[in-house]
């Protein structure tokens, strides 16, 4: 990773002081892999690739495994400002032999490598009885910690192991899962630092797309944490607020008019940054390996017409690109496959945009004082910060202690309204959903975001 200059986003790291900050007493329970073959997904054929997805949702976050067990031939294009990777590298140098064995995406910036690891050490023990099996796995991440989430949880060995042992065929979900769990895309036409400006900051997840043509197969799938905004065929951006479905959104054309330029600093800091889009193509033709590398080229340089901005210096934009080399197809040359390919990586790019859950509607009738009386207290959340609610007349009103991340600015009160199924709504510029939780019949915490992105805090007694 490259030392940069600090930016107005960096404020996901510095502001946050997400690399230090108390740690309540349930931070040594170790959060437990889950994994999930519901919800949207894409089906497929491409039997000699398997897919594995694996998550936290103490995090929440993830990680997403393409396991070949026969091997495939790869190639890397690495055009982001500050890519985060393992051996990367070794796909550089032009073998004409299939060295891939795995290929891992995972959330948890430079911490998920780890996952690679996981997956790695995984397939030694699965094929214990090739004493001489070493497992080409590469691997790439995303930044989906910081700002967005208060929890440390990242993805490790166990989680990789987790997500390889239950790759199948056929078979990817869609949105906020596996390694795009917790991804987002479009801050980079936010400014400010407090909270109400990043109520428009949108969430995006995972996205694949497949196509035949002839004998050949060719499939795209993407993890879309960008800096830039996802935008369909007409140039319009597909998601304009984070806890809304998307509708009158303006065209990119309009976004790229009507903002402000951003500030520099000279501040610097190491580390890595908080955007990134992570790729993979897979194919069975045969290709030798300079057409493999042209086709990561040509794919990935395409993708600029799908996310804007792309490939900046605050991303970390990786692509790699594999065929298992089963098929000749001489209709269709190396030039019209990466064309071809790159129709099916914005396919995917739009895929990766995923279904929020459905708003709660508020209440008509009016909570009894006494009954709201129950949910004050102090609730906090994996990371030290506290959300103390208090009952007034007819609502609930709360304050937020610490840094309060994407969700809640200092020293502000936010009034916190009834809905219906026992939910409640943060009357805020990003309406975020909350729900109270009951342990042994007793209020136990509450629940940011019920759902894919829920975060948990704990009430305090």
């Amino acid at each position: 990773m490259k030392i940069i200059p600090l930016s107005l986003f960096l404020w996901l790291i510095v502001v946050s002081g997400y690399f230090g900050g108390a740690q309540p007493t349930s931070a040594q329970n170790a959060p437990i892999p889950k994994t999930d073959k519901t919800g949207p997904s894409l089906k497929f054929d491409f039997p000699d690739m398997r897919v594995g997805v694996a998550e936290y949702d103490e995090g929440p976050t993830g990680t997403t495994v393409f396991y070949f067990p026969k091997g495939a031939k790869g190639a890397v294009d690495m055009r982001g400002g500050a890519p985060g990777e393992v051996n990367a590298e070794i796909l550089q140098n032009a073998y004409e032999r299939p060295m891939v064995q795995a290929v891992v995406l995972s959330g948890g910036s430079w911490y998920g490598l780890s996952a690679a690891t996981g997956v790695a050490n995984e397939l030694k023990r699965m094929r214990s009885a090739e004493v001489d099996y070493i497992p080409g796995v590469v691997g790439a991440i995303i930044f989906d910690v910081g700002g967005r989430r208060f929890s440390r949880v990242t993805p490790d060995d166990a989680l990789g192991a987790t997500a390889v042992r239950s790759a199948e065929a056929g078979w990817f979900p869609l949105g906020a899962r596996g390694a795009g769990r917790f991804a987002m895309q479009s801050v980079y036409f936010h400014r400010g630092d407090a909270a109400e400006n990043y109520a428009s900051w949108p969430h995006s997840g995972q996205g694949g797309a497949f196509r035949t043509v002839g004998p050949t197969k060719i499939g795209v799938f993407t993890v879309v944490n960008a800096l830039g905004s996802i935008v369909d065929r007409n140039g319009i951006t597909v998601r304009c607020g984070r806890n809304d479905a998307g509708q009158n959104c303006p065209s990119i054309a309009d976004k790229l008019k009507n903002f402000p330029p951003i500030k520099q600093t000279t501040a610097e800091t190491g580390g890595p940054t908080p955007n990134t889009t992570i790729t993979l193509i897979v194919t069975n033709q045969k290709l030798p390996f300079f057409a493999l590398q042209r086709l990561a080229t040509q794919v990935h340089s395409s993708m600029s017409r799908a996310i804007q901005p792309f490939a900046t210096a605050m991303d970390g934009d990786i692509l790699y690109a594999v065929t298992t080399d089963e098929v000749e197809n001489p209709s269709l040359n190396a030039t019209d496959l990466s064309v071809i390919a790159s129709e099916v990586a914005w396919d995917a790019i739009l895929a990766s945009v995923p279904t929020l859950p459905e708003r709660p509607k508020q209440l008509t009738t009016k909570p009894r004082p006494e009954t709201l009386q129950e949910f004050a207290g102090s609730y906090e959340f994996y990371g030290g910060g506290k959300l103390v609610v208090s009952a007034q007349s007819d609502s609930l009103r709360a304050t937020f202690e610490g840094n309060g991340r994407m969700y809640f600015d200092k020293d502000k009160t936010y009034t916190i309204t009834p809905a219906e199924n026992g939910l409640f709504i943060i009357e805020s510029p990003g309406r975020e959903v909350l729900r109270f939780d009951e342990s042994g019949g007793k209020l136990s915490g509450l629940t940011l975001n019920p759902g894919p992105w829920a975060l948990k805090a704990a009430k305090k007694l």
